[in-house]
């Protein structure tokens, strides 16, 4: 198992129905999600990308400079 990494905290309000679904991904899984904050990172991490590409096209459509964060 992989220590984890001090990172920053958030706080958001979820559906308790979304949070069942990850508790059940986290407790049924076998490899490296074994939490809910593993479950909701790799989630995000999967989703993320997407997202920035559609963003910095759109950016290119209007002229404006991307400020890539990753």
């Amino acid at each position: 198992m992989t220590p984890e990494r001090k990172a920053t905290m958030i706080s958001a309000r979820l559906p308790a129905s979304l949070v069942a679904r990850v508790d059940f991904i986290a407790k049924n899984t076998e490899g490296d999600i074994r939490s809910r904050s593993a479950a909701l990172q790799a989630a995000l991490e999967h989703w993320l990308p997407a997202q920035e590409r559609t963003l910095e096209k759109r950016l290119e459509e209007l002229g404006a400079p991307s400020k890539k964060v990753r």
